[in-house]
């Protein structure tokens, strides 16, 4: 304990872990002086079902007595009136504000056992250890609707009871910063990586719909698995070795493209070494210098763009540069470049097909430019890998199918021509080159037994 001058009074006995949830309540001073009947409005800084703490101008003093009334989101919201005794004061910098904490002291039982299943349902730490144990790869919080999880790429329900919309904002201002706040504030929508303990890590991704704010938590898993683990094909091998050129990952949203992405960076980390220069937003794998060193660079902290990343690292030594999504003009322009100059680029794309992934290139470029565009794309590409991952048949897992088209003379040709519609015929009879169709790898795993009936006739195109 330190005097009034000091930066922190403590008198506390914390019996309860405190939530950091920004709930609106009243207060009013009731003793030891005379109570001025003033009622005050403030909002916690966290909260559990023993106090609260909040910050304030002024201090309130050691076991100054007070009336307080809660506001707690659910569904119906409710008031709850208690009394507490002021038990630390803390001082707030850079703000020199004053941290001051309450503990409960008029309250029944049934009253702190309804605060506190309020407060976990808006625990974010809670909802992620049960989504890890159902080994769910996302976990979804969206209003009027029950956590909802994804497992083996099927969605359910984490529990019955449907998040309000004031829960849902509690639970995600509760995970970001005041700048977040800003940014979110002006673009409705913010991508980050969220780390509750050391061995587990979130790609969030924070939306507003319909006026509210909702998220989605992807699970980022823990270990970089190798190219068999994943079930990617040999080929991930030969392209890891490449000196130069264009290679682009493409597949759905889901897909496991920035997985893929992450063990060939791996790959090429533990084998060949260089320079790996990695732009990502955001940063979900942490990567260690083994033979190489990993240069890992987030889009809208350490550069304001893919393309203003692009241009630099052309000046950083790079020997491989990875992009984490093709998304622009710009940084389609900067990869050619890039290739261009004799760097080996590795890029992901949305798409569902090797003909859609040309289109989605070329129409970012304007008509008086496809030509142009067409040759430098045949002299620049090497490879299209295209991913789709299927429930496996046992229910929990799933297996990755995909469709490999390496540009040979062939392919380059047709790139050339710009007459993407003659791409499956040369891939399906170009298995001397390691390519093959979507369909085969989905055949392959039906005829394995892998994938259900069911599942073969969905994806299937035969």
């Amino acid at each position: 304990m330190e005097g009034d001058k000091g930066y922190l009074i403590k008198k506390e006995y914390r019996l309860t872990a405190r939530i950091p949830l920004n709930i609106p309540f009243q207060y009013e001073i009731l003793g030891p002086a005379k109570p001025s009947g003033i009622k005050y409005k403030s909002v916690t800084k966290n909260i559990s079902s023993s106090g609260i703490f909040f910050e304030n101008v002024e201090q309130i003093p050691l076991d100054t007595r007070l009336k307080i009334i809660l506001e707690m989101p659910g569904s119906p919201k409710k008031s709850f009136e208690t009394e507490g005794n002021v038990m630390r004061i803390e001082r707030l910098l850079p703000s020199a504000h004053f941290g001051i904490g309450i503990n409960f002291i008029k309250i029944s039982d049934e009253e702190k056992e309804e605060i506190k299943n309020r407060i976990e349902r808006m625990n974010v730490f809670t909802l992620l250890e049960k989504a890890n144990k159902e080994k769910a790869s996302d976990l979804h919080l969206t209003v009027n609707s029950p956590p909802m999880i994804r497992c083996y790429g099927e969605l359910r329900p984490l529990d019955n009871e449907a998040l309000s919309a004031d829960e849902v904002r509690q639970i995600v201002y509760s995970i970001i910063t005041e700048e977040q706040r800003k940014i979110f504030a002006v673009s409705k929508d913010l991508d980050f990586v969220f780390s509750p303990v050391l061995h587990l890590r979130y790609r969030v991704n924070i939306y507003q719909q319909q006026g509210n704010t909702e998220v989605v938590f992807r699970n980022i898993m823990p270990v970089i698995k190798n190219r068999k683990e994943l079930g990617l094909p040999d080929i991930i091998d030969d392209l890891c070795q490449l000196k130069e050129g264009l290679i682009i990952i493409g597949g759905a949203t889901g897909s496991g493209k920035t997985t893929t992405i992450t063990t060939m960076i791996d790959t090429i980390n533990k084998t060949r070494g260089g320079v790996i220069l990695s732009l990502e937003s955001p940063i979900e794998y942490l990567h260690k210098n083994i033979k190489g060193i990993v240069k890992q660079r987030e889009v809208g902290v350490d550069v304001p763009s893919f393309a203003s990343g692009l241009k630099a690292s052309l000046r950083q030594d790079a020997d491989v540069i990875v992009v984490g999504e093709v998304i622009d003009y710009a940084t389609v322009e900067t990869v050619l470049q890039a290739t261009e100059t004799g760097y080996l680029v590795i890029s992901s794309l949305h798409c569902t097909d090797t003909i859609q992934a040309f289109n989605r290139i070329v129409t970012l470029f304007p008509l008086e430019q496809r030509e142009f565009i067409y040759g430098r794309l045949s002299h620049s590409l090497k490879a299209v890998i295209i991913q789709r991952l299927l429930p496996h048949k046992n229910g929990n897992e799933r297996v990755m199918a995909t469709e490999v088209c390496m540009v040979n003379a062939a392919v380059a040709r047709i790139i050339h021509s710009g007459n993407f519609t003659q791409l499956p015929s040369v891939i399906q009879t170009g298995a001397q080159y390691k390519m093959h169709t979507m369909q085969t790898s989905i055949n392959r795993f039906f005829e394995q037994n892998l994938i259900s009936a069911e599942t073969y006739e969905l994806h299937s195109k035969e």
